[in-house]
């Protein structure tokens, strides 16, 4: 017998592509799931905040609710388990003794939508400046699939859109005078865009159709629900998820995977149909930008000049689709997908808020200037070792220890929603499920060479069915419009009139 040792065999052809295709199936079931079934946002209760307490001298209350949405189960066999509603938690934040301060008035609320893999408590680190703005309340809910709420997954808008019809519903049959804005961000944003057009309002009235017909005369009617809209503020929406697919897979390929784009759209399309088979939506009608153009309501848009996950044109792309004589502003800052947003962002939802609801300056709250700079990054009771601006009622049932340690602006952004941690594994599992097991590398985005940051630059325009107003400041030539509707490029202040 010979001393020598044979060299290793290095698989064969057949081997290799039989491991390519076990890490394709791999990354395939894994990229699904990274888009039904994100980590679902774990938060305690607590994180609330008290159920009473006033905030710049006044009281306010919170309100937790649970509804039956028109979202049902989906069991394997019906026959032996019926398909139920599913039930969608939220929070009400609202002012006390309102009623009585400003009797006659519509009541004006900001809902607030968060985005996927997150929940109700996005709004916490707004909470301080809406409360503050003089609105009336502020409701936050967890979408089915999120959260607390019932759901085994999310839809990216195509379902979210009808859990927004149910909270509606309960607004308007709560308080009947009401001016809403809603407010998303991600996944929220698309999905009150989608809410917001006359394609959702008439897909509201065939579902309520199909259903039990003896609980159609007790639900408002979707355009009524529509018309309490006075204002959408979209933070970094996508315009159309297909769409979106494909550029992720583009950004991979930028990145060295090397794939035929007939794989590519097998590969889309085998998503599709995982998909409906298991969350039963189909992801091509997902595309706000489609919608656009039956939307009537006015818009605010924001996104992250250093965005490489829904890249600013997409918000572009809603603005371009918009219905000419409806007010849409675009606002570019720096800053991610995800990252916290700078102070000027809410001073031109300020703007917004006062223009499209019926506020006056005696409903906003007295701001002390050591709050102004801080009043957006977070909620109350984190000044509550500040008396004069915070203070917890005695009957509320909730401990100062419990809500002391609370959630930043900048916290709240590394641990829920699309968190860079998140944006980096979806681009893994797209490389493996394209037959790469090298991660995705993060490219760095160079910053915008005129940052709202450091100089106000460009031109602001505000367009509705009787007036065009433009605006600018800085040294900057204003930026060419996006489509021939003029709509808002970087730069503050903004002008809504």
């Amino acid at each position: 017998m010979s001393g020598t040792t044979e060299e290793p065999q290095q698989p064969g052809l057949r081997a290799r592509i039989s491991q390519n295709i076990e890490m394709a199936r791999k990354g395939y079931e894994q990229l699904v799931n990274a888009v039904i079934r994100p980590p679902r946002a774990q938060y305690a209760m607590g994180h609330l905040g008290p159920a009473v307490f006033t905030f710049l001298g006044q009281r306010f209350r919170r309100d937790d609710i649970i509804l039956d949405t028109d979202n049902m189960t989906h069991p394997e066999d019906p026959e032996t388990e019926p398909p139920r509603p599913l039930k969608l938690q939220a929070s009400l934040w609202t002012r006390e003794g309102d009623e009585f301060v400003n009797p006659g008035k519509p009541k004006t609320m900001v809902v607030y939508l968060h985005g996927n893999a997150s929940a109700r408590v996005e709004v916490l680190p707004q909470l301080s400046f809406l409360l503050a703005s003089g609105i009336f309340g502020v409701c936050s809910l967890d979408f089915t699939g999120s959260g607390q709420s019932d759901g085994e997954y999310v839809s990216l808008g195509y379902y979210e859109r009808f859990d927004l019809e149910c909270v509606l519903q309960y607004l308007q049959n709560r308080y009947r005078n009401l001016e809403i804005v809603l407010w998303g961000r991600s996944m929220g944003a698309s999905t009150a865009l989608m809410h917001a057009s006359e394609k959702t309002r008439e897909h509201i009235s065939v579902r309520r159709q199909d259903s039990d017909t003896d609980t159609i005369g007790d639900q408002p009617d979707p355009d009524s629900s529509n018309a309490i809209l006075k204002g959408l503020i979209c933070d970094s929406p996508f315009a159309s998820l297909p769409q979106l697919c494909e550029e992720l897979v583009e950004k991979a390929k930028a990145q060295g995977v090397v794939v035929p784009s007939v794989i590519v759209s097998v590969a889309i399309a085998m998503i599709a149909r995982s998909v409906w088979n298991r969350a039963h939506f189909p992801i091509k009608d997902i595309a706000p930008v489609e919608h656009a153009p039956t939307i009537d309501t006015p818009a605010l848009f924001v996104v992250g000049a250093d965005d490489d996950f829904i890249p600013p044109h997409h918000s572009e792309d809603i603005c371009a689709a918009y219905q000419r004589g409806i007010s849409t502003n675009l606002l570019m800052v720096p800053g991610g997908h995800n990252d916290a947003r700078p102070q000027l962002v809410f001073d031109a939802a300020a703007q917004f808020l006062k223009y499209r609801l019926s506020l006056t300056e005696d409903c906003a709250l007295p701001v002390p200037d050591k709050l102004k700079n801080v009043l957006h990054t977070s909620p109350p009771w984190a000044f509550h070792s500040h008396p004069d601006i915070f203070q917890v009622l005695k009957n509320t049932k909730t401990s100062t220890t419990s809500f002391g340690n609370t959630t930043t602006a900048e916290a709240m952004a590394d641990e829920f929603g699309m968190t860079q941690q998140r944006q980096d594994d979806i681009q893994d599992k797209i490389h493996l499920m394209l037959g790469q097991q090298q991660p995705a590398k993060k490219q760095a985005t160079p910053a915008p060479a005129d940052s709202p940051s450091t100089t106000s630059t460009g031109s602001t325009t505000a367009s509705t069915s009787d007036t065009t107003t433009n605006g600018s400041t800085g040294t900057a030539q204003p930026q060419s419009p996006t489509s021939s509707q003029e709509h808002i490029s970087v730069g503050v202040p903004i002008s809504f009139n």
